[in-house]
């Protein structure tokens, strides 16, 4: 009986991009024809759309300067759960930002070096026109229309200044038009949705509070209004992405996270989608209150694991950590004893390169 073989399609579609980056990376070497398959856009935007949702944790730590561990979201609780070890180049004062899922990018006093984790590329981007004493903040995400993606750094002053840079296509920085007011951001991180980097404003702590947006694509700005949070108080606020959807956090300390959700981003719903009590664990006795100091910032959310529980991360200055959260019931549980976080990325594993398609 003739065996019959496997249709190429069928490969392509439903077996080879379920496969991790490391197994692609070696099946290319099979032979030519898959070589082309798994080198071409059309795998590699297959891949990482279905690998999007096998969230991993990028984690720095005090102890390894100048290296990053690679956690899945799903093993937190194993023993074994660290998966990979990235070794970082020797950078003074960097810093890890990520605004999308698919890179990291690292600041540093010379420029910037976007990182893909998963095939260990690196590519250098010189940094815009601030000096090392200007306070600033940077952002990066793919412009599908482009194949490529796009770095912006915005200076803080009076005004704002933005710059963009076009990776893969770029020498150097040019000038975009400045921010409609002043951006402000707690963390220096800023959220990739829709085409979007998303910022808070000063104008946050007003009455009608707005948000900014930069459309990459276009390089245009544009604002969205805030949900109706008490904006009054002195409040860590900050915007996070989870499952696709922007999201305002407001932590009140000692007492509870408020995360606003937006449903219908073309016409600016919001909705509550969790108020989250942590007075559960704040208010423990010393003996078992998981390490917490007079010292934290606050609570953000990471993301949402696949049982629905949500992975938050205590802000601190001296000792992050990892709890549980599920909505159902409402408690906390502590996810990771490891403490100790100088940066914590969500990262998706892709076969995206840097200088685009």
């Amino acid at each position: 009986m003739k065996c019959r073989s496997i249709p190429d399609d069928l490969i392509i579609n439903e077996i080879l991009i379920l496969l991790p980056v490391k197994s692609l990376l070696r099946c290319r070497c099979v032979c030519k024809a898959w070589h082309s398959a798994i080198s071409s856009r059309h795998l590699i935007e297959l891949h990482r759309q279905q690998s999007q949702s096998k969230v991993h944790l990028l984690h720095g730590s005090y102890d390894i300067p100048h290296g990053v561990n690679s956690i899945n979201i799903e093993r937190l609780t194993e023993e074994d759960k660290l998966e990979d070890y990235y070794r970082l180049p020797l950078l003074e004062n960097f810093v890890m930002i990520n605004s999308c899922r698919d890179l990291i990018c690292l600041a540093y006093d010379d420029g910037y070096l976007l990182s893909n984790p998963a095939t260990r590329e690196l590519v250098y981007v010189p940094h815009a026109s601030w000096d090392l004493d200007d306070t600033h903040f940077t952002g990066f995400g793919f412009v599908s229309s482009l194949g490529k993606y796009k770095v912006i750094s915005i200076t803080l002053g009076t005004p704002d200044t933005c710059e963009v840079f076009t990776v893969g296509l770029d020498c150097s920085w040019w000038k975009a038009e400045s921010p409609p007011c002043p951006a402000f951001t707690v963390s220096g991180r800023t959220s990739y949705v829709n085409g979007n980097l998303h910022m808070l404003s000063q104008d946050s702590f007003d009455e009608n509070g707005k948000l900014l947006l930069f459309n990459l694509e276009k390089e245009a700005w544009s604002v969205k209004p805030l949900p109706d949070w008490p904006s009054e108080f002195d409040w860590p606020i900050e915007l996070r992405e989870m499952q696709g959807l922007l999201c305002f956090i407001c932590c009140i300390p000692d007492n509870r996270i408020d995360i606003w959700i937006l449903r219908d981003y073309a016409n600016n719903v919001w909705s509550k989608g969790f108020v989250i009590d942590v007075t559960q664990v704040v208010g423990m006795p010393d003996e078992m209150d998981f390490g917490l100091g007079p010292h934290y910032f606050g609570w953000f959310p990471l993301e949402v694991m696949t049982d629905g529980r949500i992975l938050l991360q205590k802000d601190a200055i001296d000792d992050d950590r990892w709890f549980y959260y599920d909505p159902w019931d409402g408690s906390i549980q502590l996810a990771d004893q490891t403490g100790m976080f100088h940066r914590t990325l969500r990262y998706g594993e892709n076969l995206v390169p840097i200088l685009g398609f």
